[in-house]
């Protein structure tokens, strides 16, 4: 009978209902664990709207935290760390580079330790200097401290095991295809079924949404389209404002802000494209989830970008608004072209990003950790 591990997973704000994407891997993994026979805790924020003891067969546990920029993640991960090293847990996972200095901790306690980064995200735009060290700092940990560091990209794992001599063990991010929803309560929003381009992300600036109003903007001839901007401000809300601000005089843009499950969905599944611009990921939940409702995909070529959609979609230089202006109006030109990579996104979705698999490839490496910890640790110290 093959072993069985006790997993805490902290760094994330916790599950269910998150809308971040750590936590949106999170809660379709950990499920998937425990439905293999380990015994998965998750470490949530003492925040959350419900406080259910478990969920799908997690043990959810709440520890304290302040909704703040700087200290949210830092202190939530701290408290869960000093629960977990003391209690049952074998392997400890950690996730994003904020939490991954306390990995220490966990090694001292003679804990087993995983930590995956999700990006590089001491690049995000909206950290000061501060921020930004201490994220670098955070990254460095998570390659140096625990016994298997995961990445979510192909281009992180280049990049990351380049500067730190490491070999970091890629597992990619998932989905699985999503049953479409006809137009309904969109109507209300004033959106028509193919009749809109779809952003869907948090409003940051590293997501670039401002290249894709310019280019909106810039389109000669879009008769009753719309260009519908949905997502979370969260920290962000003097960028989103000055997003409001750029496209005041252009009526065919519509902010509809953090939207609701159904809405979300009938918005992925009745786009003529869904956009997404941005400068820097991990890999996007949220385009894999366009692709996973059959959207047809515009996306900038950075790489884990272009890994994604690979041929299944449309790419164009990171930033460049000519370039984004020609592809948006090659999908809006080209009808049957648009359904083309629609049916293109679903069969890469099916073959390449199934939770199941992903679930399996974190319990390979979990079993891997438990009996090869102290040579995995040389390897990367060689």
């Amino acid at each position: 009978m093959e072993s069985r591990f006790k997993v805490a997973q902290i760094g994330s704000r916790g599950i269910p209902g998150h809308r971040g994407g750590v936590e949106r891997v999170v809660e379709a993994v950990a499920p998937r664990l425990a439905a293999r026979g380990h015994d998965v805790t998750v470490y949530c924020a003492s925040w959350s709207r419900e406080k259910a003891p478990t969920w799908r067969g997690v043990t959810l546990k709440y520890v304290p935290s302040v909704k703040s920029k700087h200290l949210d993640t830092l202190l939530r991960s701290f408290v869960a760390t000093l629960g977990a090293m003391f209690g049952p847990a074998d392997i400890l996972h950690y996730h994003g580079s904020g939490s991954a200095p306390l990995a220490a901790l966990a090694r001292l306690a003679g804990k087993k330790v995983v930590v995956t980064v999700h990006g590089a995200d001491w690049a995000r735009r909206k950290w000061g200097a501060l921020g930004r060290w201490f994220l670098q700092f955070g990254e460095w940990a998570a390659l140096k401290i625990p016994h298997q560091t995961i990445v979510v990209g192909p281009d992180l794992k280049s990049g990351l095991d380049r500067i730190y001599g490491t070999d970091t063990l890629f597992i990619p991010n998932g989905t699985e295809e999503r049953p479409k929803r006809p137009a309904k309560a969109i109507l209300d929003l004033g959106l028509a079924a193919r009749g809109y381009v779809l952003f869907l992300a948090r409003l940051v600036p590293e997501k670039q949404c401002h290249t894709l109003i310019e280019a909106w903007m810039s389109l000669k001839d879009k008769g009753d389209l719309k260009l519908a901007i949905a997502g979370p401000v969260w920290h962000s809300v003097e960028y989103a404002a000055s997003l409001k601000e750029q496209a005041k005089d252009d009526p065919s843009v519509l902010f509809l802000g953090e939207v609701s499950e159904e809405i979300l969905e009938e918005l992925y599944s009745n786009c003529i494209s869904y956009v997404l611009p941005s400068e820097v990921e991990g890999m996007s939940l949220s385009l894999l989830d366009a692709m996973a409702f059959g959207a047809c995909i515009i996306c900038s070529d950075i790489p884990a970008n272009a890994y994604v959609v690979s041929d299944a979609g449309l790419t164009f230089p990171a930033g460049d608004v000519g370039a984004l202006r020609a592809r948006l109006q090659e999908v809006i030109s080209d009808p049957a072209h648009a359904q083309h990579l629609r049916d293109a996104a679903l069969r890469r979705i099916n073959n390449e990003f199934s939770w199941d698999q992903i679930a399996q490839r974190w319990e390979e490496a979990y079993r891997r950790v438990m009996v090869e910890g102290a040579r995995l640790v040389e390897v990367k110290k060689a």
